[in-house]
């Protein structure tokens, strides 16, 4: 039986856009948080070279626009010619929520081939590769919380914060990234909060409410997508705190300070929302829990 991975999603707990670079990607502040939502991959190692995967749930493509085929022929291209690879993929990480599925995915194949292989010899051999493959696949090569610069593609891992429940929310709207960069227009000029830098500089790791994170990218998202803006007063009317929008959405998370009730939850939001119960999880968690590949 070929092995089965799960490929966890992130939330970001903090992100800031500070201005547009020469390559036309814009600079990002960001602090990355894993949490336990999560697609499973199976990967076999076959003979002859070839590349293929098989979607047994979800609606997103199997061949070359699929991270997950792009991640395996670049790791196998470089550290295994000739070697094939046959993968399949339960998604259960909603597509367009800035919950980085996609990027998870790819990651998660890297660091399974690289079990699998025997090679590379360390994990920070997969960054450079990690890194072609999309801007947020370098940080799911080590999880937990982490901060992220440039454009989120280069990772400072952060102390391990506690792993607390949360609430994720999924408006009936498909939200255009490009759309909300093109309207970003007041830069951010502040500086880390010094909770972030405090955690950065080797402070404790505490509650996630605790990091005085905020999204740089929320309020062009709200006034371009009306239906985030209702989830989120929606989700507050509901006793949600903590609660922004993840990346560039569409998801929008609260952090709780007990186990969610859903069932509230629930009767607040509009038709067509759905609800989630999430938990945060550190790197310790995916060291114990995630079949050899993070540790």
């Amino acid at each position: 039986m070929s092995p089965v991975y799960r490929s966890f999603a992130k939330i970001n707990l903090h992100l800031q856009v500070l201005g547009r670079r020469a390559d036309g990607y814009h600079e990002l502040r960001t602090v990355f948080q894993t949490i336990d939502l999560h697609d499973r991959i199976g990967l076999e190692l076959t003979p002859g070279g070839e590349v293929r995967l098989r979607v047994t749930a979800g609606d997103v493509p199997e061949g070359e626009d699929n991270l997950a085929v792009r991640a395996a022929r670049a790791f196998l291209d470089r550290w295994a010619p000739g070697q094939g690879v046959a993968m399949t993929l339960e998604k259960r990480i909603p597509v367009g929520g800035g919950l980085g599925g996609g990027s998870s995915n790819a990651a998660t194949v890297l660091l399974a081939l690289r079990r699998l292989l025997g090679r590379p010899g360390s994990v920070w051999e997969l960054w450079p590769v990690a890194r072609k493959l999309g801007a947020d696949v370098p940080y799911f090569l080590w999880g937990g919380t982490a901060l992220g610069f440039g454009r989120g593609d280069e990772i400072v891992p952060l102390p391990d914060l506690e792993e607390v429940d949360l609430a994720l929310v999924l408006p009936p709207e498909h939200v255009s990234t490009p759309a909300i960069f093109a309207k970003v227009r007041n830069l951010t000029a502040e500086p880390l909060a010094l909770t972030i830098v405090a955690l950065a500089t080797g402070g404790v790791g505490g509650d996630p409410a605790d990091i005085e994170g905020w999204n740089d990218l929320q309020p062009v998202a709200f006034d371009l997508f009306p239906a985030l803006r209702r989830a989120y007063d929606e989700m507050l009317a509901a006793g949600a705190r903590e609660t922004r929008l993840s990346g560039t959405g569409a998801a929008l998370f609260a952090l709780l300070p007990r186990p969610l009730d859903l069932r509230r939850l629930r009767r607040e939001l509009s038709a067509g929302a759905t609800a989630l119960a999430c938990r945060t999880l550190s790197r310790r968690s995916l060291a114990r829990d995630g079949a050899g590949l993070w540790g």
